[in-house]
């Protein structure tokens, strides 16, 4: 690094992922901003993933290859910030890439102002089986920056939830809120980590600039298989639902944003029970009154708007 400081630490957790390392490792050593680290954490891969990293080590000096034992992508995640220097933390998931100027491009965004979290745009590839509406949704960001946290940042902004490689955060907001992933958490983690994230925030900059290339649909992934059934996607949803909920509670937020929070718990959780796929909604559904009740959210049922009144009425049934 010829002694200059880190501005970014690009965390790359790898598994067994030969077939796409090699593209995901030239997008990071081709930034066009050269003050990085790259840490790639080894979660106890069994094909060739190792030797590629090796082999790219041996050729640029930022990386730092951690290996571990098999522990889930939020141990990796963890491993790598442990082992992190950087300003700022950016994660990539390792069959994904960067665009060549996303370091530069965040870090010139962080110098205009205090900044916690920068969130950025998506390229969405392949292009087929084509993605569905909801992640073009979802990984569309509309430049401007917000001061303060307000539920609108976290519940009103598609891009804050639910994916953290669209954005960059300042270690000094890590470091000062004992931020990290939920090890217990094998689906959906990045979704427990931004509802425990954002409201500790101040300053966020969105910025519409496609930094990220998401690969979308890999056939045998994780995200595909749980979405493929959707009553273990839900069982997984209420178990993370509870997990934010113990953390929203001991942070006295719950008082503060309850009632935007019970409207995101609906849509997150009741929209899918209702799905055609589902064969246990009435006992999803006894779940998501019990979490309400447990949480004293039933106060926050009434006056909402008119699509998540009907979610509600669908949690009160107890039925479709």
């Amino acid at each position: 690094m010829s002694g200059l400081p880190v501005k970014i630490s690009i965390i790359v957790p790898v598994y067994n992922v030969e077939k796409y390392l090699s593209a995901c490792l030239h997008s990071c050593i081709n930034q066009t901003l050269y003050d990085i680290e790259i840490i790639c954490v080894n979660d106890g891969s069994t094909d060739s993933s190792l030797q590629i990293l090796q082999e790219f080590a041996k050729r640029d000096n930022r990386i730092k290859i951690v290996n571990k034992p098999n522990g889930g992508l939020s141990s990796a995640r963890n491993a790598g910030i442990a082992c992190s220097s950087g300003s700022y933390l950016m994660f990539l998931d390792s069959d994904d890439s960067l665009a060549l100027n996303a370091c530069e491009r965040v870090w010139c965004e962080t110098l205009e102002a205090p900044t916690d979290v920068v969130i950025f745009g998506t390229h969405i590839f392949p292009t087929t089986p084509r993605a569905t509406n909801w992640y073009y949704h979802v990984l569309t960001v509309r430049t401007h920056r917000r001061w303060e946290f307000t539920p609108d940042v976290l519940f009103n902004e598609p891009a804050a939830k639910p994916f953290v490689w669209r954005h960059a955060y300042s270690r000094t907001f890590f470091t000062e809120h004992k931020l990290l992933f939920d090890e217990s958490i094998k689906y959906g983690e990045d979704t427990v980590f931004q509802m425990e994230a954002f409201p500790h925030g101040k300053n966020y900059a969105f910025i519409s600039d496609k930094l990220y290339n998401y690969r979308w649909y890999r056939e045998g992934s994780l995200m595909q298989t749980n979405h493929d059934d959707m009553d273990e996607k839900i069982r997984k949803h209420l178990f993370l639902t509870r997990v934010i909920c113990d953390y929203w509670k001991s942070q006295g937020w719950l008082d503060l944003y309850g009632k935007d929070f019970t409207q995101w718990l609906l849509e997150f959780l009741v929209a899918d029970i209702r799905s055609t796929q589902v064969t246990q909604a009435a006992e999803h559904l006894q779940e998501v009154n019990a979490l309400i009740q447990d949480f004293a959210l039933s106060q926050h049922l009434d006056n909402m708007p008119a699509h998540i009144a009907t979610l509600a009425n669908t949690v009160r049934r107890g039925d479709i």
